[in-house]
């Protein structure tokens, strides 16, 4: 079974063993080259590889001030060619996140708060998302959250969008296996606006971790902010595509009525 090969395979190389060719051969991957600058990160986090346009870092996650074996990833995409809006039309649409994000089964979002203003240009609004993703491991059962989401934006003196950010927290502390599951989205808009950077945050608490080794966790949480971020940009790509489909074709029925 190709998918025990794999996990064997990620499981010795975790352990620093030797991997068969044949099983070696499954695992994917990654180009050593990026354009990705370190100093447009805190020192916390450590380059690991490139995908495309996007560069993947990791760092500990600390438990009891102790350093743990679990580690959070980061998806950096530093200079997206989308405008801010067109990326956020896309990422506010809860329901349809599970177009592009990895593993995501089912999202829906509910109590959403009105926009509070704070000092200068800031506006914050919560609400709660329920999210239910598929464990792409044989006999490990679909995780469910419960989720708080809390968005700050920070406008441009126009009103426009200088950056986005959106941190979702699970709510779900009294069941010890689905707790504390965490992700973070920041857009920041580039170029007046023509050009988005954009992060992608990924955590769970170890206490999180305790129903498989630390291992496990990190190799299914790794491809997940890199994987959800080309998703998210590939269609928010589409939309913009069929938005323009759409005001040609509505261009060309202004010029050349149809005539009953």
């Amino acid at each position: 079974m190709a998918w025990l090969g794999v996990l064997l395979a990620a499981m010795a190389v975790q352990k620093g063993l030797h991997v068969f060719p044949e099983y070696a051969s499954l695992l994917p991957t990654f180009s050593s080259s990026s354009s990705y600058d370190a100093s447009d990160s805190d020192s916390s986090w450590t380059y690991l590889e490139s995908h495309g346009d996007v560069a993947l870092l990791r760092r500990p996650i600390v438990s009891s001030s102790t350093a743990t074996e679990l580690y959070a990833h980061r998806a950096v995409a530093a200079n997206v060619d989308l405008p801010i809006e067109a990326l956020l039309h896309v990422f506010r649409d809860t329901p349809n996140n599970v177009h592009w994000a990895k593993n995501l089964k089912e999202a829906e979002e509910y109590h959403k708060s009105s926009v509070h203003h704070q000092e200068g240009n800031t506006q914050i609004q919560t609400s709660l998302v329920r999210q239910r993703y598929n464990t792409p491991v044989p006999g490990m059962a679909d995780r469910e959250y419960l989720m708080s989401k809390t968005m700050t934006a920070i406008e441009n003196p126009d009103g426009t969008h200088h950056s986005v950010k959106y941190e979702l927290k699970s709510l779900t502390e009294e069941d010890g296996e689905h707790a504390n599951f965490r992700s973070q989205w920041t857009f920041t808009s580039l170029d007046d606006g023509k050009r988005t950077k954009i992060e992608v945050d990924v955590a769970v608490d170890p206490k999180a971790a305790v129903a498989s080794p630390f291992f496990v966790n990190n190799i299914l949480l790794k491809s997940w902010p890199h994987v959800s971020l080309h998703g998210l940009m590939k269609e928010a790509r589409h939309h913009l595509h069929r938005d323009d489909e759409i005001q040609v074709t509505n261009t060309l029925f202004k010029l050349f009525p149809l005539k009953v």
